[in-house]
């Protein structure tokens, strides 16, 4: 039997030609004609796992409506971050939550135009790993890691998404942070977002890609326990000893940490909800985008992941006014079962997980941004530092 032709999912922008996205796209308006695409790459730096590139259209017979740019993601180059993607399945999960679940999630969304993926034609390999994570001790989950992280570069799967472009939108700077007005505008979003999808158990049924925070634990600390020396020769003046005490600490509870936020009442989470991801219109509405970490947890995780990675720690005396905003949303949408002490619980463990997160994806995750001087990841460390409390 004859193997049947591989179809055509493009992964660089020569391969983004007139006539594939003629064929892609112009069914939606009408069934015209693409006689022309020129592309650039925008966000450089910021997608760490992705690529995106906005095409320049021009049409021939065409409805009116039809878009003069688009926005093609495309999987980051093979390379570390790759092959991370590829073992989070982050690109299938994006994939689906924008062809599948686009419509029921309560959170503005660019609209969905197009996409395709090679098959997962391994997909029990998962499961298998999952088990073993659970069982080994922490070196045999680093070596397990390891070799995922290896298996999963060397069997790249395709993946291309299409969306809106935004173009009139007001990308704000993770480096640079964000202002208070942002941050309340971001986490009215979220609360609705979250209330939609509060405690979904049907949707995370029908989507078994969409994981739980609490998933795994021990490859967190497994991490943790490979890049701690090297990780606090770095940063160790800037966190101090008791911040690394904590940090320690956590490192030793980690499963049950974790749990905690894992723990209902639950919700669909962003789960990488900070500035970069978010879009400003001139009207005042806010786009959100990068969905390849959706899963579950508690709504805190998500709440505290953005006020930390946004905002500067002075504005560490706002943090009441920003839950409280946020909180106010939430009750404001129907959801009762979540008190504000509870939000406020929930976002102090956060801050301590994320400082120990930062430590155990630190060998794991290229964040270099070239030409700059500065590396997001001192960013980030300064930010989480100084909004976590320096006490044990």
């Amino acid at each position: 039997m004859a193997n049947q032709a591989k179809p055509e999912i493009p992964q660089s922008t020569a391969e983004l030609t007139a006539k594939y996205l003629t064929k892609t796209v112009g069914p939606k308006y009408g069934g015209g004609t693409v006689t022309a695409v020129s592309t650039e790459q925008i966000g450089q730096g910021i997608g760490f796992m992705g690529e995106l590139q906005r095409c320049h259209l021009q049409w021939s017979g065409a409805s009116a409506d039809a878009p003069s740019s688009v926005i093609a993601k495309l999987p980051a180059q093979p390379g570390n971050n790759r092959s991370l993607g590829e073992a989070l399945q982050a690109y299938a999960r994006e994939i689906r939550v924008y062809s599948g679940l686009r419509d029921d999630l309560g959170i503005p969304m660019p609209a969905y135009m197009y996409s395709e993926m090679d098959p997962n034609r391994a997909p029990w390999l998962e499961r298998v790993f999952v088990f073993l994570f659970d069982k080994l001790p922490l070196a045999g989950v680093s070596w397990l890691l390891n070799r995922l992280i290896k298996l999963s570069g060397t069997q790249l799967r395709r993946y291309l998404l299409i969306m809106e472009d935004i173009s009139d939108a007001r990308p704000p700077s993770q480096e640079a942070g964000g202002t208070i007005d942002d941050a309340v505008a971001g986490l009215q979003v979220l609360a609705r977002f979250h209330a939609t999808n509060w405690m979904a158990q049907a949707k995370v049924d029908a989507e078994p890609i969409l994981w739980s925070i609490g998933r795994t634990p021990k490859v967190v600390q497994a991490s943790y326990s490979r890049n701690r020396d090297k990780f606090m020769e770095r940063f160790g003046s800037l966190l101090g000893p008791a911040r690394i005490t904590k940090m320690d600490q956590v490192q030793a509870n980690t499963p049950e940490l974790i749990g905690q936020l894992a723990a209902a009442p639950w919700t669909l989470i962003h789960g990488d909800y900070r500035l970069d991801n978010l879009l400003f219109r001139p009207n005042g509405d806010v786009v959100v985008v990068d969905f390849q970490g959706v899963g579950t947890g508690r709504a805190g995780w998500d709440v505290a992941y953005f006020i930390t990675t946004a905002l500067e720690p002075h504005h560490r005396v706002e943090e009441e006014q920003l839950l409280r905003a946020y909180h106010e949303a939430l009750v404001g949408e129907g959801i009762t079962d979540y008190s504000y002490e509870a939000l406020v619980v929930d976002c102090d463990l956060t801050k301590d997980l994320l400082a120990h997160r930062l430590v155990a994806g630190d060998d794991l995750l290229d964040t270099d941004r070239a030409g700059e001087d500065e590396d997001l990841l001192d960013v980030l460390v300064g930010r989480v530092a100084g909004w976590t409390d320096s006490v044990s």
